[in-house]
């Protein structure tokens, strides 16, 4: 069974819509850390329309059959509050990013205490910073969006805090360019394809549906970051990892583009799943790699190899624990 719910006002204050049947199991979540299987299982996912939501959906319904009489409820969140919502105990699982997960495990960027009850589950994918424009644009590199309306995405998402990081290493600000326009990726294309913003900005799952179309339609371009900038966006945050947008990725975009990447993990709470818990939901995540992949192509690496070798963070005992008994760690 699963139960679908809203992050609003408050990162913590959620209201939740049940899809099926409802349960009249009782609380028992705190239970889990001590080996007892939650009877419910909150699970820190994204807005409705991305992968991370999606692809939460899935894994609940599969999760229904590792850990029978519970019920998962996916909570629209993001990479930060999804994190600041397992370190209070309010999630079991949820999505984050790999620099996200760096800044959280230091108590740096906007976690003011360092979160140290989460752990790693799975490694699943690269998210790649795009800085896109129309084709006949005048921009060419990060210096040229000054003066230039950009829209970064959501307020205080991933993708912003990335894009502050870059123009702060490129030595300029938002008080630099002409406006920002938070929007959704959707959105911004639309805006983009209208003449009404110059660029947008965000660390998403490549190649993005919406650029493709954007390309064959208008044709885009790949705005490069700079290898200083590369380098130095790794020293500030090893969550940040270089990354190279293949020439063809979008479709008129032909020449390899320079970036970086922070991988989406799956995260648990230490405090409320317990080692067999994490174990199986480890099983469950790697046994149904086929599933994913006819989700999304961004899943097709995804892999118990792919994962260990791309580890970030703290990977839990449990996971640990089926790694090596799969053979894909020592």
């Amino acid at each position: 069974m699963k139960k679908i719910a809203g992050l609003f006002i408050a990162v913590f204050t959620i209201t939740m819509v049940l899809v099926g049947c409802s349960s009249d199991a009782g609380s028992g979540a705190a239970e889990g850390g001590d080996g007892e299987i939650p009877s419910e299982i909150t699970f820190g996912s994204a807005t409705v329309g991305g992968f991370w939501y999606t692809l939460s959906g899935a894994m609940a319904d599969k999760m229904a059959d590792v850990f029978p009489g519970s019920s998962t409820t996916i909570v629209e969140g993001g990479s930060i509050s999804n994190i600041l919502g397992l370190g209070e105990s309010t999630y079991h699982i949820g999505f984050s990013n790999g620099q996200t997960v760096e800044e959280a495990v230091n108590g740096s960027g906007p976690f003011e205490e360092k979160i140290d009850n989460v752990s790693t589950v799975a490694t699943l994918y690269p998210n790649v910073f795009h800085i896109v424009v129309r084709a006949d644009s005048d921009i060419y590199s990060v210096e040229d969006l000054k003066e230039k309306i950009v829209s970064p995405g959501i307020k205080g998402y991933s993708g912003e805090l990335a894009f502050l990081d870059i123009l702060e290493l490129s030595g300029i600000s938002y008080d630099d360019l002409e406006r920002i326009e938070y929007i959704g990726t959707s959105d911004g294309a639309d805006l983009l394809r209208d003449g009404h913003i110059d660029a947008i900005a965000g660390m998403i799952a490549s190649p993005v549906s919406t650029f493709q179309e954007l390309d064959t339609t208008l044709g885009i371009r790949l705005i490069p970051l700079e290898e200083e900038v590369v380098e130095k966006l790794y020293e500030k945050n090893e969550g940040y990892l270089p990354y190279t947008i293949e020439g063809g990725t979008y479709p008129k975009v032909t020449e390899d583009v320079n970036t970086v990447a922070g991988y989406t993990v799956l995260l648990v709470d230490d405090d409320l799943m317990s080692t067999d818990d994490v174990y199986n939901l480890t099983k469950m995540m790697v046994e149904n790699a086929d599933t994913w992949k006819t989700i999304s192509s961004v899943m097709n690496d995804f892999d118990a190899e792919y994962s260990v070798e791309n580890n970030v963070g703290n990977m839990h005992p449990g996971a640990e624990r089926y790694y090596k008994e799969v053979g894909a760690m020592e």
